[in-house]
């Protein structure tokens, strides 16, 4: 049985092999890319990690904006229309 690859076919295939295994063990040794998460009653607000945010100043300002407009009353949840798969959110 004969080979159809070019030596120069076989050099691309294993680079890109190397660097998709290189990719994966850099991504393994990363921290969990989990998300920060704002629940203040019925109000959610989720966040992906960035060097380029600060995330606790966008939660105070998001936090103060929220009780200038709603008061108290932003914490005041409607379980209505709540139902056990509903609170779950998109991330089952």
């Amino acid at each position: 049985m004969t080979d159809s690859f070019s030596e120069e076919d076989r050099d691309s295939m294993t680079e890109m092999a190397g660097d998709l295994i290189q990719a994966k063990m850099d991504a393994a040794r990363q921290p969990q890319n989990l998300t920060h998460l704002l629940k203040i009653g019925g109000f959610q607000m989720e966040l992906v990690p960035s060097k380029h945010i600060d995330v606790e100043k966008i939660f105070k300002d998001t936090i103060a904006d929220l009780y200038d407009r709603f008061g108290d009353k932003i914490l005041e949840i409607d379980i209505k229309g709540i139902t056990p798969d509903s609170s779950r959110g998109m991330h089952q």
